[in-house]
């Protein structure tokens, strides 16, 4: 596998690619078996070069190595950092070390992250929101778009090529066969539709109220966005632009997929996975085909994929065992990540089952009303009583049987 791609976008934009087959766990905290992309682009003008973000850290010498296959990184004029994230600008020593001279674009509050991280002192211009920078017949205008996913983060459109460089935004997991969206099979297509959402979820969904905002904004400055770069996974182009934009709208404003019934449990000796058992067979009966997640003594699901599917999900179902008169602690752990990460816009069960003392229903409904989820229903029993509440909790069902009918 080739991990290094250098694809020539256009007579003058030109991308620099990393395929990161290696890190399991992107940030750390969201497993990424697909793997993940670093896209770094390079604009060469007859007044030298503008690069526009790098790769992480760890690969900063092959980064300059490969930059220097087909550029002199003495002609680098400008380097814009659109997120100071290590894995966008974790190259800019490295660049800077071979070329001093290079002038740093970014946002106002990049200027000392770059500083403390890296413990460099580049020349650093901080660039304003619609700023333009002109060199070499080529335009280029700077666009704040803050908290998409960090506050300093900008967005570039280089006028003459119709191109908008956007860092994370319309950004996905995933290592694609070819540079666009259009040039791929559809079952891949498929996937980095997948990917995207994942990604948007694990990443970005925290601050969905500023994607409706930014994308607004994007719409209002009259922009011929012929291109979509953003610096992880697949490129955008032609038609697949306005469709990359409305899903990306569709993510921010927490439309979910409707009937989407998402069931996430934790059983500890089998008693929570009876009721997830029948409540699957009754679901299924209705015609709901729910997507499952649980953490038992011989399987634990995908965190990151939990999030990403109860992201979209318009039904969720908690299921957890009780573990010293507390919520089961992984549970617990989701439970959190759901409501920082996804709308709250969602029918939620919850249903907590208990040996000796009973406190994870209560202690879960108060969690999750305290941060706004409203639609909620809880039900609490000891454990081995399914048979006994079942006609109670078919009644909890209906609610999601009635709005898939």
């Amino acid at each position: 596998m080739n991990s290094v791609v250098y694809t020539r976008l256009t007579d003058n934009l030109h991308m620099l690619q990393y395929r990161d087959y290696e890190t399991k766990y992107f940030e750390g905290l969201w497993h990424i078996p697909e793997g993940v992309t670093y896209n770094s682009f390079v604009l060469e003008t007859n007044e030298g070069l503008v690069v526009f973000d790098t790769w992480k850290r760890s690969l900063g010498k092959l980064y300059v190595d490969e930059f220097s296959k087909h550029f002199d990184v003495k002609d680098i004029k400008y380097l814009v950092t659109h997120h100071m994230e290590p894995d966008h600008s974790g190259s800019i020593p490295y660049l800077l070390a071979s070329n001093p001279n290079m002038i740093v674009l970014g946002h106002v509050l990049s200027k000392g992250m770059i500083e403390s991280f890296y413990q460099v002192k580049p020349g650093f211009n901080a660039v304003k929101d619609g700023e333009t920078l002109k060199l070499g017949g080529f335009t280029i205008k700077f666009i704040h778009t803050p908290w998409l996913h960090w506050p300093e983060t900008i967005m570039s459109y280089i006028e003459e090529e119709g191109a908008l460089l956007t860092c994370d935004a319309f950004g996905s997991y995933g290592i694609p066969s070819k540079a666009y969206y259009d040039e791929l099979s559809p079952e891949e297509r498929t996937g980095f539709t997948r990917y995207m959402a994942k990604y948007f979820a694990n990443i970005i969904g925290h601050f969905r109220d500023w994607v409706v905002k930014n994308v607004e904004k994007l719409s209002q400055l009259n922009m011929k966005i012929s291109t979509i770069l953003p610096a992880h996974g697949v490129l955008y182009r032609g038609g697949d632009v306005a469709g990359v934009v409305e899903k990306y709208k569709r993510l921010g404003v927490g439309e979910p997929i409707s009937g989407k019934t998402v069931i996430v449990y934790s059983s500890m000796y089998g008693f929570v996975e009876d009721i997830v058992n029948l409540m699957i067979e009754h679901l299924e009966k209705n015609n709901i085909k729910p997507v499952i997640h649980g953490f038992t003594d011989k399987k634990w699901s995908d965190i990151s994929e939990i999030i990403a599917d109860v992201y979209q999900a318009e039904n969720l179902i908690i299921a957890t065992a009780t573990y010293e008169a507390k919520t089961f602690p992984i549970m617990k752990h989701v439970s959190e990540l759901i409501i920082e990460k996804t709308p709250v816009n969602k029918n939620i069960l919850i249903i907590a089952l208990y040996g000796w003392g009973g406190k994870a229903g209560s202690e879960l409904e108060e969690l999750f009303t305290r941060h706004g989820f409203r639609n909620l229903d809880v039900i609490e029993f000891r454990a081995g009583q399914h048979q006994a509440v079942w006609g109670q909790l078919k009644d909890r069902l209906s609610k999601i049987v009635r709005g898939n009918g």
